[in-house]
């Protein structure tokens, strides 16, 4: 399993991200892959990783080169376009994934249930009356690379604005895959980790609803620069 990190401009939450993927045990550190991608941060995720000393984990960070506004489809595109694993888990950072939901994710991938993605509850342990207690992520779930691209992967033609990412990928998912809310398995959600950019969503929410109207979507993936990071720091094999 491949765990597929968003990053743009969070060098605090992010080194919590770091601290707790160090904190797993060996034997879910050896199942488990991590990949960052970097959304042409101003802070980049290399320097981050750089600055946060030796890592007893290996982690691939892409980084897009391309400034583009919300690029969050293209970012999740990259990540499964490079993901070597049969399974990826997408995440946002605004949650942490605990060991024991690392645990309980790597059975899902055991039960061999064919064309299905999983999503999942939050938790806000230190907020319970929070308005997103209890509440799956419209973004994270635990997916087969094959079934992503078998959806179409994110529409790239919502990058320059924000909102229906989410809507749109799930929306394309019908009839293609199972989609499974895991209500008793819980993300710890981190208010931290919501990014400061302007949500108006009147842009893409006219694309959105446009385009479900006609059943067309677009085909067209990776439409920026990237690059694989070369990290300064001593990595594992």
């Amino acid at each position: 399993m491949t765990l597929v990190l968003s990053y743009f401009d969070q060098a605090e939450v992010l080194e919590q991200h770091l601290a707790q993927w160090e904190s797993y045990s060996p034997n879910i550190r050896a199942s488990v892959n991590f990949m960052i991608v970097d959304d042409c941060s101003q802070l980049p995720a290399k320097d981050v990783l750089n600055n946060f000393g030796p890592l007893d984990i290996s982690i691939k960070v892409y980084r897009v080169l391309d400034d583009l506004y919300c690029n969050i489809a293209g970012g999740r595109n990259l990540g499964a376009s490079e993901c070597s694993t049969e399974w990826m888990l997408i995440l946002d950072m605004d949650t942490m994934v605990p060991e024991l939901l690392i645990k309980k994710m790597l059975r899902l991938t055991q039960k061999n249930r064919p064309a299905t993605a999983y999503r999942f509850n939050r938790t806000v342990p230190d907020n319970p009356g929070h308005e997103k207690n209890g509440v799956p992520h419209p973004a994270v779930c635990l997916i087969r690379q094959k079934d992503y691209w078998a959806i179409g992967g994110c529409e790239e033609d919502l990058v320059g604005n924000y909102g229906y990412t989410d809507p749109c990928f799930w929306l394309r998912a019908k009839g293609k895959i199972r989609s499974i809310i895991k209500r008793n398995m819980y993300l710890i959600y981190n208010p931290a980790g919501e990014s400061s950019i302007k949500r108006d969503k009147r842009i893409n929410r006219k694309k959105f609803y446009s385009y479900k109207a006609r059943g067309g979507w677009s085909n067209r993936y990776l439409n920026f620069n990237w690059r694989l990071e070369q990290l300064d720091i001593d990595l594992p094999n």
